[in-house]
């Protein structure tokens, strides 16, 4: 069996082994940031009444759809990533991970989804502190006074 296999987007020579292990990569990063997203959820609806009385219940809203939407979109990512590993399974047991330029294509398409995914749900964690982040001052202030 050949131990490397060339992918055609970096032209570097990438084995089996991570190949395996970018999946589980992967995964670890999908379970990360749903943990992450329950904590989001919990801070916002434990901010909910303040942030109401700042008027921010529309852009609340918007946060929450948003998380879910990346919820929905890393278990999809997920079974996608488990299939791969399948995939890639039966190529080893067969001899042909390296002349299965579908695999390839794919895993090269699953990378950059995820590169996405994580991208954009790092945005979306910020954009929420930093909402959180100025509510807090605001009621700080509020104190203050």
């Amino acid at each position: 069996m050949k131990n490397k296999i060339i992918k055609d987007w970096q032209n570097r020579e990438k084995s089996v082994q991570e190949l395996h292990n970018d999946s589980i990569e992967w995964i670890s990063e999908i379970n990360f940031i749903n943990d992450e997203i329950r904590f989001l959820e919990h801070l916002l609806s434990a901010k909910y009444i303040d942030c109401l009385a700042a008027g921010l219940y529309k852009k609340i809203d918007e946060f929450v759809d948003k998380l879910k939407e990346q919820k929905t979109i890393g278990k999809t990512l997920k079974v996608i990533i488990r299939e791969q590993e399948a995939i890639l399974l039966n190529l080893i047991n067969n001899d042909s991970v390296s002349s299965n330029k579908n695999y390839l294509e794919n895993n090269k398409k699953l990378e950059f989804e995820m590169d996405n995914y994580i991208k954009k749900y790092r945005r979306l964690k910020k954009q929420i502190f930093k909402i959180v982040e100025n509510i807090m001052k605001q009621k700080d202030q509020k104190k203050l006074v």
